[in-house]
C-alpha cells in the first residue's frame, strides 16, 4: 500500500505543464526510433535540424511576441521578402554583405510598423499583422515582377549550403539564435519586461515600464529573426519566389505554443520553443519514414495545437477560479 501513496505524491507534485513537451519528446523519439532504426542515425538528425532551422529562427521570435501577449503572422511574408529583396539587390551587382545588410533591415523595418500598429495605434496584433501580410506579398510581386529571381553570386549560397565540419551552417546559426534568445529572456531587463508587460500590462505601466517601446521591440525582433531565416531559405534553394515563406507562421506559432508558452502573454521559454520545433519536424519526418499520407501530417499537427492551447486555457481558467 505504501507504493501507491508515494507515486501518488510524486504524480501530484510533478508539474506537466512545465515538464510535459520534454516527455512527450523523449518518448516520441524512443517510440519513433523503434519503429524506423533509420531515425536516430546522425544523417537523418542532422537532416532534420537542418530542416527546421528556418521555422526555429523564426519561432525565437515569435516566442518573445507571444509571451508579450501579441501575435505576429506576417512572418511567412517577411521570410518571403526578405530573400526577394537580397537576391534582387544582388543580381544588380550589390555585394552579398550588403545585400543581405538591407534585406533583414527592410524586415526589421516592416516589425517596426507592425509593432506600432500595434502599441501607438492600438491595432490587435492579428489585425494588424494580417493586413500587413496582404501588403508585403504585394511588394514581393513588385521585387519579383511575380518570377522566381535566382541567385547569381556562388558567394551567396555559402550562407546555407556550407558546412562546418560535419555540422550545416544552418544549424549552428540557429544554435546562436537559440542562445542569444534563451539569454535575453532569462538575463536581461528586456527580458523580464517582456515577461512583465505580456502578464500585466496596466501594472508593467505603474511599474514605470515603457510598455509600447517593449512591444515595438519585440516586432522589430521577430522582423529580424524571418528576416534572416528568408536569407537561409533562399540561400538554401538558391532562388526567391513569390510563395516562398507560406505557412510558415503557423509552424513557427504552433512551435511556441507546443514548448508551452501561454497565448494569453507573461509565460514561456526559448528552449522550450526548440522542443515544440523539433516535435513537430520530428512527427512530419517520422511520417515520411513511415509512408504516411500529407494530409494525415496535416491533421495529427492541427490535433496537437488543439490540444496544446486547450491545455493553456484549461490551465488558466482554473487558475481563475481558484
Amino acid at each position: 500500500m505504501d507504493v501507491p501513496v508515494k507515486t501518488k505524491k510524486i504524480l501530484k507534485g510533478f508539474n506537466f505543464r512545465e515538464h510535459g513537451v520534454l516527455i512527450g519528446f523523449i518518448v516520441l523519439c524512443m517510440v519513433i526510433g523503434i519503429l524506423t532504426p533509420n531515425f536516430l542515425s546522425m544523417r537523418n538528425m542532422l537532416n532534420l535540424m537542418r530542416q527546421c532551422s528556418i521555422i526555429g529562427i523564426i519561432a525565437m521570435g515569435m516566442t518573445f511576441v507571444i509571451i508579450s501577449g501579441n501575435f505576429d503572422i506576417s512572418v511567412g511574408a517577411i521570410c518571403g521578402l526578405s530573400g526577394a529583396v537580397a537576391l534582387k539587390l544582388i543580381t544588380m551587382d550589390m555585394p552579398v554583405a550588403l545585400a543581405i545588410s538591407c534585406a533583414i533591415i527592410v524586415c526589421m523595418g516592416i516589425g517596426m510598423i507592425n509593432g506600432i500598429a500595434v502599441a501607438k495605434i492600438g491595432l490587435p496584433s492579428l489585425i494588424a499583422t494580417m493586413a500587413m501580410i496582404t501588403i508585403l506579398k504585394g511588394t514581393i510581386l513588385l521585387v519579383t515582377g511575380g518570377y522566381p529571381i535566382s541567385n547569381p553570386n556562388p558567394a551567396y549560397n555559402v550562407i546555407a549550403q556550407s558546412y562546418l565540419g560535419p555540422i550545416p551552417t544552418p544549424i549552428i546559426i540557429f544554435l546562436f539564435v537559440i542562445i542569444i534568445a534563451q539569454f535575453t529572456l532569462t538575463k536581461t531587463k528586456f527580458g523580464s519586461h517582456v515577461f512583465a508587460v505580456g502578464g500585466n500590462q496596466q501594472a508593467s505601466r505603474f511599474s514605470g515600464i515603457n510598455v509600447d517601446r517593449q512591444k515595438i521591440l519585440v516586432f522589430v525582433m521577430n522582423g529580424f529573426a524571418a528576416g534572416l531565416a528568408g536569407i537561409i531559405l533562399s540561400s538554401r534553394v538558391a532562388t526567391a519566389t513569390i510563395v516562398a515563406g507560406d505557412g510558415y507562421e503557423l509552424d513557427a506559432i504552433a512551435s511556441v505554443v507546443i514548448g508551452g508558452t501561454s497565448v494569453s502573454g507573461g509565460e514561456g521559454s526559448a528552449i522550450k520553443t526548440v522542443l515544440g520545433v523539433f516535435l513537430l519536424a520530428i512527427i512530419g519526418n517520422s511520417f515520411n519514414l513511415l509512408g504516411i499520407d500529407t494530409k494525415f501530417q496535416y491533421i495529427f499537427r492541427g490535433l496537437i495545437i488543439l490540444l496544446a492551447v486547450g491545455f493553456d486555457s484549461f490551465n488558466k481558467k482554473k487558475l481563475e477560479n481558484a
